[in-house]
């Protein structure tokens, strides 16, 4: 997500709203304006401060929040950023004077904590305001002061994730869940660690997310709410899947034909695990290079196995006929697991098509997106160059 359109009117209510809040903020903020680029209006008061009560300024804390800059450049942005934190801080000091109750004491303290971590992004001096607001707390026993100070605390420490050696990763994850364990889940800690697995999901690492996914799924089960059961499913699959890198890979399921498929019988091959449907458009542009190398590498040992996810029949066997495709495909004969509901896409959280797994000749998966140029060099690597006589041993 860029970080000028972050700081916008809507974001900026989203931001606040402590939801994986810090998890996409990055240190690309840029700070020094453009030499052509008009300086900010004074903003110092564009937030008079009403009189009230607690109800009705917590109701104008959310019209400030929620009121967009009127320049786009980016100083201006950030001078309006500026105005509107002051302007929450100075309203939660007016709550703070009206004897609220503890809910209400907790609520402005999560807003003052919001404004600052916000700001703190674009000016240094915020972050000083939010460390003291940190220690004025630290100490206070209350359960639900000491779940957001910590939550808090961890969203911060999640912003700089990404940019931290792979054993500080690590710790982070275990004392997230150890937080969890402690103090149990609440909205931020289920946005933390779900935010973080979608963000391993598609990284570098992503047998990280696979960790962070489980340990989530085994959280929210301790809570025995039916109501999650198909979200605890959901998170378990996409785990399986994330994990599969370096570990065998079990396919199993009905022929488009009826019949019992035989994964056993490929041991042996390299394989390649293709989630498609017809109606996908870069499901189809890959057909053409699976084609091609199964032509080149066919002989070598190379095989295809389609895991289809059309609706009907008619559609699947429609397109085969008409492009020749001479791989097997598993498709349900239930009609009720086609489609996304397919039983291999649900057994391990598919939600995006085409996956592309290669599998070695154990077994084994190699690489989750073998499609195009990748899976041609991955072939020439296992199976030897298509130009040589020799196949690869």
């Amino acid at each position: 997500m860029r970080t000028d359109n972050y700081l916008s009117g809507v974001t900026i209510k989203n931001f606040f709203c402590l939801c994986g809040l810090l998890l996409i903020v990055g240190s690309s903020l840029a700070l020094t304006p453009a030499a052509d680029e008009p300086k900010p209006a004074e903003e110092a008061n564009m937030f008079p401060i009403p009189d009230g009560t607690i109800d009705e300024l917590f109701a104008f804390i959310n019209t400030v929040k929620t009121t967009p800059s009127a320049e786009r450049n980016r100083e201006a942005v950030v001078a309006h950023l500026k105005a509107q934190v002051k302007a929450v801080v100075a309203v939660c000091d007016r709550i703070m004077e009206l004897n609220p109750d503890e809910q209400q004491e907790l609520k402005a303290l999560m807003e003052r904590l919001s404004g600052y971590a916000v700001l703190s992004q674009a000016d240094e001096s915020a972050a000083e305001l939010l460390n003291g607001l940190f220690k004025q707390y630290e100490k206070d026993e209350r359960p639900a002061v000491v779940q957001l100070i910590g939550g808090m605390r961890l969203q911060m420490k999640a912003s700089e994730f990404f940019r931290t050696p792979d054993a500080a990763q690590a710790k982070f994850i275990d004392d997230l869940f150890l937080f969890i364990d402690t103090h149990g889940l609440d909205q931020r800690t289920v946005s933390i660690a779900s935010s973080l697995g979608e963000a391993l999901e598609n990284s570098v690492t992503p047998q990280l997310g696979a960790v962070v996914y489980e340990r989530l799924a085994k959280a929210l089960m301790k809570l025995n709410n039916p109501a999650l059961e198909s979200q605890v499913q959901r998170m378990q699959a996409i785990a399986r899947r994330l994990a599969l890198p370096g570990q065998f890979i079990e396919v199993l399921g009905t022929t488009a034909e009826g019949e019992d498929f035989d994964w056993a019988s490929y041991r042996g091959k390299v394989v390649l695990v293709d989630f498609w449907a017809s109606w996908c458009g870069p499901c189809r542009a890959e057909i053409p290079n699976m084609k091609a190398q199964l032509e080149k590498y066919g002989d070598r040992g190379f095989a295809i196995v389609g895991i289809n996810l059309d609706n009907t029949i008619n559609e699947y066997q429609n397109y085969v006929d008409r492009e020749e495709l001479t791989w097997v495909n598993l498709m349900s004969q239930d009609e009720s697991e086609r489609g996304w509901n397919s039983p291999l896409a649900v057994h391990y959280g598919i939600s995006g098509i085409p996956t592309a797994i290669l599998v070695d000749k154990q077994g084994k998966v190699i690489s989750m997106t073998a499609r195009g140029g990748e899976l041609n060099r991955l072939l020439a690597e296992l199976l030897g160059s298509a130009d040589d006589d020799t196949p690869a041993q």
